[in-house]
């Protein structure tokens, strides 16, 4: 019965300890690349992250828009079938000279979290300060972009939605146990310490040392 207890308790300690952070599938780097400047409008975008997608429709995008907010890729681009890092969205032929925004969004194929992010890229155009301060705008947005729902296409482009909240500093940090486990196992010590049928010899060696 009180091995029984034991384990029970020790059950609920991994429970109670603490999970890793799940990760995302963030923006890594894109062609034309965030800021470019390109002689003559690009075939397609091309748009790299740090984690697999999840292939499945209308979980991800890689979309293109110009600057008066019309959608000129097709669709929500293509998950590419031999490197799921990457998304690309085709273009059509003849797209006149100024800036595109591309807006993308992904769900990691490693823990399902989704990522949403835009970037600028400029076909044989300089930025304007005020252009360039947009795009950088957009850049700090993707940085503390949570995660969004996945909705459609539409003619205009998607505004920001949810923000990460900043994880707090513990500076009690006990490199990966929590406290809830640390008490649990005391309550679990000292139960085996207190029963009357249990001898230094009778506890497996491996735990002799904490009673």
């Amino acid at each position: 019965m009180l091995w029984s207890v034991l384990v029970a308790l020790v059950a609920l300690s991994a429970l109670a300890s603490p999970r890793p952070a799940f990760a995302h599938a963030e923006y890594e780097r894109s062609e034309p690349a965030r800021d470019e400047v390109v002689a003559e409008a690009p075939a397609r975008v091309d748009v790299f992250f740090t984690q697999e997608v999840f292939k499945q429709a209308g979980k991800n995008y890689v979309r293109v828009f110009d600057d008066g907010e019309t959608q000129v890729s097709e669709g929500n681009g293509t998950v590419d079938d031999d490197n799921r890092l990457h998304i690309f969205a085709d273009l059509p032929p003849g797209l006149p000279d100024g800036r595109y925004i591309v807006e993308w969004m992904t769900t990691s194929d490693e823990d399902g979290d989704t990522d949403d992010g835009a970037f600028c890229f400029y076909v044989n155009a300089e930025p304007s300060t005020e252009m360039a301060a947009e795009c950088a705008a957009l850049a700090d947005e993707e940085e503390s972009t949570a995660t969004a729902s996945l909705g459609t296409p539409t003619a205009g482009r998607a505004e920001a939605t949810a923000t990460t909240a900043p994880v707090p500093n513990d500076a009690n940090d006990d490199g990966g146990v929590s406290t809830v486990a640390l008490v649990i196992g005391a309550i679990a010590v000292a139960a085996v310490k207190s029963s009357p049928y249990v001898t230094g010899t009778s506890v497996p060696s491996s735990l002799r040392k904490w009673i």
